[in-house]
C-alpha cells in the first residue's frame, strides 16, 4: 500500500439552490424585484453555515443584477450567472460558483449512465437504463437519431476520434460500433462473460479496450470484431479503466522481448490503469499485456472511477465513500494527495491536460474542480457547478482543452449547458494558477413524464 495514504484532507463543500439562475432571470425579466436563493457551506469539524444570497437588479444597469451574501455567506458577482463565493467562518475562499446557460429536456425517460461529446464538439451521445443510446446536436439539444440494439442498461459510450463512429457497451456482455451519421451498427464485440463496465479506444480506434464484471479488460481489434488480448483476470469487477502513454520515467520495468500481434495498432506506448471493486488499482503495460503494478487504496473500499494524465504525470482514483486520492505516476509508493468532501461516492474523474486540474462527479450531485496542486494552496475546490439537485453525476466528459465541461446523471430528462465567453478566471485564492471557464452540460431525470418542457438558455 502507499506510504501515507491516510493522510486525507478533509476539504470544505459549498452548495447552491440548483435553480438559482432562474431567481437570477426572474429579477431580469422584471418579474419581482428582488429575490433570494440559499447557499449552505460544509466541513467537517465545523457548524454549517446556511445563508442566502439576495438578487436585485443593479441600479447603473438593467440587464445586470447586483448580489449580496446574507447570514455568513459573502457573493462577489463574475457574471450574472457566475460568482465568486466565500465564507470567513469555515475557511472557504472565493469558490467560484457557476449556473447553467441552457437546459434541453426529455431526451431519456431513465437514468443516462453513459455519455459523451464528439471531439469537435457538435454532437452528444448519452445512454440510458433501458439499453437506448441518442444521438443529437449540442447547440439545441435535438435528437438527430436512435441507436437500438443493447437490450440493459448502457454502461459507457464514447466517439472515435473522427467524430463520425461510436463504441457502446452495456450490462448486455456486449460492445457495439456504431455509425453516428447514419444509425447503422456493423460490428459487435462479444467475448465478456458478465456486463461490460467501462472502455477505451486506442488513437484512431483500430484497436479499442473494454473492462467488465467479469474482471478482465480485453483489448480488441475492431475490423475483425476479434479479441486480441484478455488481460487482467481479477476476482472482481473492473470498475473503470483510463488509457494514457506510458510514463518515460517510473520506478515500472517494462519487459524489452514483448511481442506485438499483428492486430494491433498503437499499443507499443501505453498504459491502462484499472479501479477495481476490491478497493485495488493497478496498470498493465500494453506492449506486454502484464500488469506492472497493483495497489490498494484508502481503506480498500471499493473504487468507481480513474483519470490519468500523462501529460502531468498523475493519476487519480475515486472511492465509494468520497475519497479521492491522487498518485504521481513517476512513483506511486507515495501519494500526492487525498481529499474526501463527504461520503457521497466519487462516481467519474476526468483530468484536464491544458491545466492539469480534475474534474469530480459525485452521488450528491454536486460536480467540482480540484487543482493537482492542490496541496500546496489552500485546501478547497475551485471551481462547484450548479444544476443538479441530488442526482447522482456517472458521466463528465471535457473538450476543447477544458473550455466545455458536459456531465450526466440519474437525472434522464435534462440537458444543462454552462459556458462562458470569458476563457479565463484567475482565482486570486488558488495561488497563481488560472482556473479556465467551464461549461456544463447536464443530462438527468428517471421519472417519466407526459409533458414537455421548453428549453431555456441565459444571455452572458
Amino acid at each position: 500500500m502507499p506510504n501515507e495514504i491516510n493522510n486525507i484532507i478533509h476539504i470544505p463543500q459549498v452548495t447552491v439552490q440548483s435553480d438559482w439562475i432562474e431567481v437570477v432571470s426572474d429579477v431580469l425579466r422584471g418579474t419581482v424585484a428582488s429575490e433570494s436563493f440559499w447557499v449552505s457551506c460544509y466541513r467537517k469539524g465545523f457548524t454549517s453555515t446556511h445563508g442566502s444570497v439576495k438578487v436585485k437588479r443593479s441600479s447603473a444597469d438593467s440587464r445586470s443584477v447586483e448580489l449580496i451574501g446574507q447570514d455568513g455567506v459573502i457573493a462577489e458577482k463574475i457574471t450574472n450567472y457566475s460568482f465568486y463565493a466565500s465564507c470567513e467562518d469555515l475557511g472557504i475562499r472565493r469558490a467560484i460558483i457557476k449556473g447553467s446557460k441552457a437546459t434541453f429536456k426529455n431526451l431519456h425517460t431513465s437514468a443516462i449512465k453513459s455519455m459523451d461529446i464528439s471531439p469537435g464538439g457538435e454532437l452528444y451521445v448519452t445512454g440510458d437504463n433501458d439499453g437506448l443510446l441518442k444521438v443529437g446536436d449540442t447547440k439545441d439539444g435535438s435528437v438527430r437519431r436512435e441507436l437500438r440494439g443493447h437490450i440493459i442498461d448502457i454502461t459507457t459510450c464514447r466517439f472515435f476520434p473522427s467524430g463520425q463512429v461510436i463504441l457502446s457497451g452495456a450490462s448486455d456482455f456486449q460492445l457495439r460500433i456504431w455509425s453516428a451519421l447514419d444509425g447503422s451498427n456493423p460490428v459487435t464485440l462479444k467475448g465478456h462473460t458478465k456486463g461490460v463496465t467501462d472502455s477505451a479506444i486506442i488513437e484512431r480506434g483500430k484497436n479499442v479496450l473494454s473492462s467488465s464484471r467479469d474482471g478482465t479488460i480485453r483489448l480488441w481489434e475492431c475490423g475483425s470484431a476479434s479479441i486480441i488480448r484478455t488481460m487482467g483476470n481479477h476476482s472482481c469487477a473492473v470498475n473503470k479503466i483510463t488509457l494514457g502513454s506510458f510514463p518515460s520515467e517510473s520506478i515500472f520495468e517494462r519487459r524489452s522481448d514483448s511481442e506485438l500481434d499483428s492486430r494491433e495498432v498503437a499499443t507499443n506506448d501505453k498504459l491502462v490503469i484499472c479501479a477495481l471493486e476490491d478497493g485495488s488499482f493497478s496498470g498493465i503495460d500494453l506492449r506486454s499485456k502484464e500488469e506492472v503494478f497493483t495497489e490498494k487504496s484508502y481503506r480498500s473500499i471499493p473504487l468507481y472511477s480513474c483519470t490519468y494524465s500523462s501529460k502531468h504525470n498523475f493519476f487519480a482514483v475515486g472511492s465509494a465513500e468520497g475519497v479521492i486520492e491522487v498518485f504521481d505516476i513517476r512513483n506511486i509508493n507515495k501519494d500526492l494527495f487525498s481529499i474526501k468532501r463527504n461520503d457521497s461516492a466519487i462516481l467519474d474523474l476526468v483530468s484536464i491536460e491544458g491545466t492539469g486540474d480534475i474534474l469530480v462527479g459525485q452521488g450528491d450531485g454536486s460536480a467540482f474542480q480540484i487543482p493537482t496542486d492542490f496541496a500546496s494552496n489552500i485546501s478547497q475546490a475551485s471551481h462547484e457547478f450548479i444544476g443538479f439537485d441530488m442526482d447522482p453525476i456517472y458521466s463528465i466528459r471535457v473538450i476543447n482543452n477544458g473550455r466545455f465541461i458536459y456531465a450526466a446523471g440519474r437525472d434522464g430528462k435534462k440537458f444543462r449547458k454552462i459556458w462562458t465567453k470569458h476563457s479565463i478566471i484567475p482565482n486570486p485564492e488558488m495561488s497563481t494558477v488560472n482556473y479556465r471557464e467551464k461549461a456544463l452540460c447536464v443530462h438527468l431525470d428517471t421519472r417519466p413524464t407526459t409533458k414537455f418542457p421548453s428549453c431555456w438558455k441565459f444571455s452572458e
